[in-house]
C-alpha cells in the first residue's frame, strides 16, 4: 500500500505557541486517513526552497502559523512552480487570508477541514517577481508589523500592531507617488497605498470589503494627503468597515498596477519586509488551490 505524504510547515512561535502542543493530534489525524506528515520548522533556518523543489512527493501541504508563514508557504510553492493542495491551520496574530475563507480558529474545526474540506482556487500576487498572499503596503507607517517586538505581539495579538502604529503617527507625512494603473495614470500625494488580493489585511476584516480572492483582480486602496487631525476619524471608520465613502480614500480594481516615488518609500508584502521602489504588481489567477470550509461558497452558487 503507498502512503501519501503530507508536508506540515510550521512556525512554533507563532501567535502564543499553541500549535507546538498540538503537533501530535495533526498527525494522529491524518494518520487516520492513512497520510503520513512530514513536519518542517520554519523557525530554524531551513530554506522552504530547498524543501519545494522535491514536494512531488506530497499530495498536500498545510501552513501552520500566522500570515509570515502563509506568505513563506504560497512564495515557495509558486516559484518551485508547486501545485498541490493548501490547508491552512492559523495560529497567528491576524490570520488574514483563514479569515477570509471562513476557517475558524477552534483546533478540531481547523483541522477537519484541512484533511476533509473542499478545496477552490485563489489568485496570488506578485510585485518585481516575489509573490504576495494578502496585502502589499507601501507608506511611512506600513512597516508597523516589522517593527513591533514579537514578545509583546505573541501576548498582546494585534493591539501590538494598532499600539506600534499610533506610536509612527508623527512621522507621518504626504509622499508625491506616481501610479500606473492600465487604463490610468494617477500622480499626486499620498500617505499609504493599499494593493490588496482579499479583503483585510493586519488584522482588519474589511478593508477591501467588496474583495473577491479569485477575480483575477488586486483592490487599490490609495491613502490620500490626510490632516493629522482627521486621522482618529478615518481610523476608527477603517476598523469598523465604514471607510468606503471616505474624501480621504479612493478605490481602484486592476489586474496589474506600477507604483513609483522619488522618494524612498516602505514597502511590505504581507507583514514582511518588502522592496524598493518602482513595484511592478500583477496577478497569477487561480494560481493556488486551498481548503476550505464545506459551507465556504454556498450563498454565492445558489
Amino acid at each position: 500500500m503507498v502512503i501519501e505524504k503530507v508536508l506540515l510547515v510550521y512556525n512554533p512561535k507563532a501567535g502564543n505557541g499553541i500549535f507546538a502542543g498540538n503537533l501530535d493530534k495533526v498527525i494522529a489525524a491524518f494518520q487516520r486517513k492513512k497520510k503520513l506528515i512530514v513536519p518542517v520548522r520554519i523557525d530554524q533556518g531551513i530554506k522552504l526552497d530547498q524543501i519545494f523543489k522535491n514536494a512531488g512527493n506530497f499530495s498536500k501541504v498545510i501552513a501552520a502559523g500566522g500570515d509570515g508563514t502563509v506568505h513563506a508557504v504560497v512564495g515557495a510553492m509558486v516559484e518551485n512552480g508547486v501545485d498541490i493542495p493548501l490547508a491552512l491551520l492559523p495560529a497567528g496574530t491576524a490570520n488574514d487570508l483563514a479569515h477570509y475563507f471562513g476557517i475558524p480558529t477552534q483546533f478540531k474545526k481547523m483541522l477537519d477541514i484541512a484533511t476533509s474540506g473542499k478545496r477552490v482556487r485563489m489568485d496570488v500576487g506578485m510585485a518585481n517577481g516575489r509573490p504576495f498572499v494578502n496585502v502589499l503596503a507601501a507608506g511611512v507607517m506600513v512597516d508597523a508589523s516589522q517593527k513591533t517586538d514579537p514578545v509583546a505581539k505573541n501576548t498582546f495579538g494585534l493591539a501590538a500592531y494598532y499600539i506600534k502604529a499610533l506610536s509612527e503617527l508623527p512621522k507621518l507625512h504626504p509622499i508625491p507617488v506616481k501610479i500606473t494603473l492600465p487604463d490610468e495614470v494617477i500622480e499626486a500625494e499620498m500617505n499609504a497605498i493599499l494593493i490588496l488580493n482579499g479583503r483585510g489585511a493586519g488584522g482588519l476584516k474589511s478593508v477591501a470589503p467588496q474583495s473577491v480572492i479569485d477575480d483575477g483582480l488586486l483592490e487599490v486602496l490609495l491613502v490620500h494627503n490626510v490632516p493629522f487631525v482627521n486621522w482618529g476619524t478615518l481610523a476608527l471608520s477603517i476598523l469598523t468597515g465604514q471607510h468606503e465613502n471616505s474624501e480621504f480614500l479612493s478605490f481602484y480594481s486592476t489586474p496589474s498596477i506600477r507604483i513609483e516615488a522619488e522618494e524612498d518609500l516602505v514597502t511590505d508584502l504581507d507583514g514582511e519586509a518588502g522592496m524598493p521602489l518602482p513595484v511592478d504588481i500583477s496577478v497569477l489567477h487561480r494560481r493556488i488551490e486551498i481548503c476550505v470550509p464545506r459551507e465556504y461558497g454556498v450563498e454565492d452558487e445558489e
